[in-house]
């Protein structure tokens, strides 16, 4: 049975400044490739990257907690400072599985997110590539 979003246009474009889905409470979870790819990035080796940015294991992937009141310790004032290399998770945002299990949801999320109902109708295909990339 075909989802909600793949009957109807899902738009989303992150607005500029924005970055408000870097500054809410959670954990950031990098797989083995996302350490791998921001371990380099930032010119370290993946050990030495997870005991700089406190990556704690779990279940399969290392998560990075971001404490109520604080945002993302990749956060800068220009945005994330290792955004080419970003965790998957980050990358997906905000076609997370939960975000995408009502229309209802989804209308919820928008009031957090301004980036949804903006830009370009994103294609069904785009957003079942994000929940295949980051399914935790």
């Amino acid at each position: 049975m075909a989802k909600w979003w793949e009957k109807e246009p899902v738009r989303f474009e992150c607005q500029e400044g924005c970055f408000k889905c870097c500054m809410k409470p959670g954990v950031v979870y990098f797989d083995q490739d996302d350490v791998h790819q921001a371990a380099h990035y930032v010119g370290l080796n993946p050990a030495e990257f997870r005991k700089k940015y406190n990556l704690r294991r779990f279940e399969g992937y290392w998560e990075m907690e971001v404490e109520e009141g604080s945002a993302c310790t990749f956060l800068t004032m220009q945005g994330c400072s290792i955004h080419p290399a970003k965790p998957k998770q980050c990358r997906a945002y905000p076609f997370w599985k939960e975000h995408l299990d009502s229309k209802n949801y989804w209308t919820l999320v928008a009031g957090f997110c301004p980036g949804i109902n903006e830009g370009p109708p994103v294609p069904a295909r785009e957003i079942k590539q994000h929940l295949r990339d980051f399914k935790l």
